[in-house]
């Protein structure tokens, strides 16, 4: 396996299994540590720089703890203090060259692909995607440390990602990650969504390809029955395409009035119930990344029973990002 020290990361596309088995590893036995007491100061005197161009609540906290409990700090670098974004004032180009000569890492939470891609080009340490409209490897590791920590291993599991209503547009970085997720260590995912809101066709392919040596699967179904049948796990999760997510600053994540007018026809249609829980596994549990338009997207009635692991899954962004921290800007081995 080669070394994680120095490298971005981009998306879980750009990582082996190997390298995904023992990110999660890391993050397990750092968990266990925390838990005992045990400091682990393995970025110490390190600096990460995070920008956000989207709202962020467990993002951005999580990664704040993380580098604190490493050892390091996080500097928030918002439009309010980098010389670009509104005030437009100096290129992107010579604002990442800067900075990378101050920090040891860079956490960026980019609007559009492109941007992210540009700013690992130019960076000399390590930028990883703290969500893009393409992918969220962040958010798709912790999904599966929480998983594995359920339920064992994910290979061979099925996991039914259920798309629900929601006024706001979210990018589809978390489906396409899921997808390669799967593909790498083997699961079947079946995700439910509505016509025009299919995932990244191209991602998917990718994926499928992965699937062939792991096992794992990817398939598209119109309804929610069809998906959780037989499932181990239900994630709830809503997204648009990336075009629709680039606007969103624009209008407030709502999205032009054609779309949303299009969008609206699928409010309470789309809404993951306890009957829809009730036709997967007796002991299925229920997931959500967060945040929650909750009774739109799946009901309080889910999200409240015993079922319902949102909590557990947030917490574990905590400790699959200080893992990541660890090896893409550490010495840990």
């Amino acid at each position: 396996m080669k070394d994680l020290k120095g490298r971005d990361l981009k998306g879980i596309a750009d990582l082996t299994k190997e390298e995904i088995e023992f990110t999660l590893e890391v993050a397990g036995q750092l968990k266990r540590e925390l838990k005992m007491g045990k400091p682990h100061k393995l970025l110490e005197g390190k600096s990460l720089g995070g920008i956000f161009e989207t709202p962020s609540t467990r993002t951005s906290i999580s990664f704040e703890t993380a580098m604190m409990q490493l050892g390091g700090h996080m500097l928030w670098l918002d439009q309010n203090r980098l010389w670009v974004g509104e005030a437009a004032e100096e290129d992107w180009h010579d604002t990442i060259k800067t900075i990378s000569r101050y920090l040891d890492g860079i956490a960026y939470r980019a609007v559009r692909r492109d941007r992210l891609d540009s700013a690992a080009e130019y960076s000399d340490i390590p930028v990883i995607n703290a969500s893009c409209p393409v992918e969220h490897p962040c958010q798709a590791y912790a999904d599966v440390l929480t998983m594995t920590e359920k339920k064992g291993p994910v290979r061979k599991a099925k996991v039914a990602l259920c798309w629900g209503y929601r006024t706001a547009n979210p990018p589809a970085g978390l489906t396409n990650s899921t997808m390669l997720m799967a593909g790498k260590l083997g699961f079947e995912l079946v995700i439910a969504c509505p016509e025009g809101f299919d995932p990244d066709m191209k991602v998917k392919a990718i994926a499928d390809k992965e699937g062939e040596l792991s096992g794992g699967s990817v398939k598209i179904v119109r309804s929610y029955e069809e998906a959780v049948r037989g499932a181990d796990f239900i994630n709830v999760y809503s997204w648009v395409s990336p075009e629709v997510f680039a606007k969103g600053l624009e209008t407030h994540f709502q999205g032009d009035p054609k779309f949303q007018e299009m969008k609206g026809r699928l409010k309470d249609k789309w809404c993951v119930d306890k009957k829809v829980v009730e036709l997967a596994k007796k002991d299925v549990l229920v997931m959500h990344c967060m945040p929650i338009s909750r009774n739109t997207e799946v009901t309080d009635e889910v999200l409240n029973s015993e079922k319902s692991i949102i909590f557990d899954e947030a917490e574990n962004r905590l400790h699959t990002e200080k893992a990541i921290l660890a090896l893409h800007m550490g010495e840990y081995r």
